[in-house]
């Protein structure tokens, strides 16, 4: 049995479910979880800033007008041992919500249950207790998964051993840069046409007008000075070209999200905001939180209308030597196959996806289509329509 961690208080302030395991559906049951979640955070240095209260806290910002807090916290003896950060979304003809996921939003890097890694004990009381909340749910979709993590092994088996159909899904990675060695090394192995293309951005921009970068690096405490530039991050996303997609921070949710971030990871010192200007006009911004050494970007963002010039290319260009020699451990990059990543990225950390399907009559043909019936589709569609090659071939004959 895992150790409850440390100062974890008893919680009596919601109703005993099954298998010590009780579910947090209100936003004061969820914030009073905050010093006994951050106690178990403490032993999962390897999901970062993305284990902590404060993260889901504003993540939950972002999901609340879409989805009802439905988090599970074992807690035998009334001492937190693990917790399960879920919500339900969706709905079913306009019932109630039926598909449960993680509290997470976009920019979220990694996500896991919160308990030390090898607390198989409430990964299986985990799966009991929504075994026994029958109807409840259709499908619960854990993305950002870590391999070798307690969703992808421990509660993927438990779900198994319970007899419901489940599947592990490879999802796009988590490039990095590691930032212990020298710039000049690292800079030296990149590619030629990446170093052409900065050359190139840097003097675009000079003879564009008057450049300037400003950080704001962890721990800056002027509360001013952060939401100056927490302001200008907001304005350049919103004339991004993210604003077809609806999660540019001028949008409700991603601006409660964002605004409630700011606040809490200022306060704890791990804010770290970029800012590129061109004759005092913010063209480019990034916005990171910095961890345990851990260094994330979350938000790059630049204006449209200005591709001629590159300013995300030379403030991507400008963080990175930035951040060279100040002790920090990787800086990531976040989830994707974008190509200029992979321009400076080094290594990838895997992925994956999770999906455990309920054992009600929706939660079967769900199962159905997804595991069998849409595969299967799928490989008739391929021989029926010819790709592109065979394509060729025919018209060749």
């Amino acid at each position: 049995m895992a150790p409850a961690a440390a100062g974890s208080p008893a919680l009596d302030f919601v109703t005993k479910a099954d298998h010590d395991v009780r579910v947090v559906a209100t936003q004061e049951d969820f914030a009073a979880l905050r010093p006994a979640w951050n106690a178990l955070a403490s032993q999962r240095p390897d999901l970062s800033v993305f284990a902590t209260h404060e993260w889901h806290d504003a993540a939950w910002q972002w999901q609340r007008g879409t989805a009802d807090l439905h988090v599970l916290v074992h807690a035998p003896g009334g001492r937190v041992r693990a917790i399960l950060p879920l919500c339900r979304r969706g709905r079913d003809a306009g019932g109630p919500r039926r598909e449960l996921a993680f509290v997470a939003v976009p920019d979220t890097q990694c996500c896991d249950v919160i308990a030390a890694h090898d607390d198989r004990e409430a990964a299986h009381a985990f799966a009991a207790a929504l075994a026994a909340q029958r109807g409840q749910w259709t499908a619960m979709r854990l993305a950002h998964v870590p391999p070798g993590g307690i969703a992808s092994g421990a509660l993927v088996d438990a779900f198994a051993a319970l007899g419901f159909a489940t599947r592990v899904a490879e999802a796009p990675g988590n490039p990095f840069v590691a930032l212990d060695g020298r710039w000049d090394d690292y800079y030296a192995s990149r590619g030629r046409r990446l170093k052409k293309a900065n050359n190139l951005a840097a003097n675009r921009l000079r003879r564009a007008g008057r450049v300037e970068v400003e950080w704001l690096t962890p721990g800056d405490g002027d509360e001013a000075r952060a939401a100056a530039l927490l302001a200008q991050a907001i304005e350049v996303s919103a004339a991004s070209w993210k604003a077809a997609t609806g999660t540019t921070l001028d949008q409700p949710g991603p601006g409660a999200f964002v605004r409630r971030l700011g606040t809490l990871a200022r306060e704890r010192g791990w804010l770290s905001l970029w800012s590129l200007r061109l004759d005092g006009v913010s063209l480019a911004t990034e916005l990171q939180l910095v961890h345990g050494g851990q260094v994330h970007a979350l938000r790059s963002d630049f204006r449209v209308g200005h591709e001629d010039i590159s300013p995300g290319s030379h403030l991507n260009h400008a963080i990175l030597e930035g951040l060279f020699g100040r002790g920090y451990a990787r800086y990531w990059m976040g989830p994707g196959h974008n190509a200029y990543k992979f321009r400076w990225a080094e290594g990838t950390q895997a992925l994956g996806h999770v999906t455990v399907y309920s054992r009600t009559v929706a939660g079967r043909a769900r199962a159905a289509w997804e595991l069998a019936l849409k595969p299967w589709a799928r490989r008739v569609r391929d021989r029926v329509r010819p790709g592109p090659a065979a394509a060729d071939e025919e018209d060749a004959r």
